[in-house]
């Protein structure tokens, strides 16, 4: 464990390896008044992210950044045990399936799924500023990049199927409605600041004080200081705004939640008869593990985290080749009740594809089930992550780690 300090506040690393990238925006988040007493631990699956570090959890005051959050608002991982029938060549057929059913990446469905129901969508407080056609149409849908389907087995010879998505375009529109606002706000604010040391300069001009426009001007600064920040990556929000946020960040999570729940659906219910759904057993049971997102119970914001409260079930998957960790949580307050929701990177998109050669991902992927093995997919491989011994020596003080599971079958999207 290490630490990083700024003017507000000191992050907890829970690891020694962690590139420069997200040392510098760690001491940034430090630096900033959001930070303040707020408790900050970051997860061992750290990595530099956009707007902040992936693995960041912290206790939330009265300020939210929504970049802190992200773009894929409520992403997380839904976990269903299944049985496979004896007699049935299942991973082929389950693959046409999913190809004929599942639309991923940038592709939507033609209509919108029965499952949009369950959601509040229409109650969006931004509602007129999000692409609503779209989005009914994404329940159901496979996001791009490190999202998933997969089929993985237990010691036991257990199936699981798990499915990684978030909300879509949703997520991604809400977090830069906030974002931006809360830039709006930040710049407003300046403006003010600049409109009062002119109009004082002014007058202390007029008035023939010239001597005191220097300490003048530092009083409105002073002033001002707790109310703006110059990195629009990290302007927050508070109160009324703050609270439309969260209003409609929670409605973000549950449009993830359902989107996974409709993927696991129509999968099954596609292939009834062959594929069914396993009678729960102690921890082989089905659960959803999100790990973006603010947890109102708990206080705490998490961004490439997942709760991990007292025998709470989790799983951490790892990458295509190793597969996931199935664990239950210890509820350490030291990690804000946290874990890892990944390895996390250890090559960049672009690098990875740069330095793993397609032999080399096809090779890595022996013993595997997979269509997806191809250069759009490639930054995607093994290679990019960290191992999943890294992971395991890092966690103990957080959970309680049950089985790994390995997969059998992976589809991702190359669209």
């Amino acid at each position: 464990m290490i630490e990083l300090s700024g003017k507000y506040n000191t992050a907890k690393v829970f690891t020694d390896n962690i590139d420069e990238g997200a040392v510098g925006q760690i001491i940034q988040l430090c630096n900033n008044l959001v930070s303040y007493g707020s408790n900050i631990a970051i997860m061992p699956d750290v990595h530099a992210g956009k707007g902040c570090t992936i693995g960041t959890t912290m206790t939330i005051t009265d300020k939210i950044v929504p970049n802190l959050v992200g773009v894929d608002i409520g992403c997380g991982v839904n976990v269903v045990p299944i049985t496979v029938a004896e007699d049935f060549d299942w991973i082929k057929e389950l693959d046409k399936t999913i190809r004929k059913i599942i639309p991923s990446g940038t592709r939507v469905r033609n209509k919108p799924h029965k499952f949009l129901e369950n959601i509040p969508l229409y109650d969006l407080r931004c509602i007129d500023h999000v692409n609503l056609s779209r989005i009914e149409k994404s329940v159901g849908t496979l996001g791009g990049g490190n999202h998933y389907i997969e089929v993985n087995y237990d010691e036991l010879g257990r199936y699981y199927l798990t499915v990684h998505s978030g909300s879509r375009s949703l997520g991604k529109e809400v977090a830069e409605f906030y974002q931006n606002k809360a830039y709006k706000i930040l710049n407003d604010t300046k403006s003010l600041q600049a409109q009062e040391i002119q109009d004082a300069v002014r007058q202390l001009q007029k008035s023939n004080q010239t001597g005191r426009i220097e300490a003048v001007i530092q009083e409105i600064k002073d002033k001002y200081t707790k109310v703006i920040k110059l990195d629009k990556q990290l302007a927050y929000l508070q109160g009324s705004d703050m609270e439309d946020y969260f209003h409609d960040m929670l409605i973000a999570t549950e449009y993830a939640y359902w989107n996974r729940s409709a993927i696991t659906h129509d999968i099954i219910h596609s292939l009834v008869g062959r594929i069914d759904y396993a009678p729960d057993d102690w921890a082989y049971s089905a659960f959803s593990c999100v790990h973006n997102y603010i947890d109102f119970g708990a206080g705490i914001l998490r961004k490439g985290a997942v709760s991990a409260q007292d025998n709470e079930l989790i799983i951490i998957p790892i990458s295509m080749r190793d597969g996931s960790i199935i664990a239950v949580g210890k509820g350490n307050p030291d990690w804000n009740y946290s874990a890892p929701h990944g390895a996390g990177r250890l090559l960049s998109r672009s690098s990875a594809r740069k330095e793993v050669s397609l032999a080399m991902f096809v090779e890595s992927m022996d013993g595997i089930f997979t269509t997806s093995v191809n250069n759009a997919t490639i930054d995607e491989c093994c290679f990019a992550y960290k191992d999943i011994d890294e992971i395991l020596t890092n966690i103990g003080d957080t959970v309680d780690v049950i089985r790994v599971i390995k997969p059998i079958y992976n589809f991702k999207s190359s669209y």
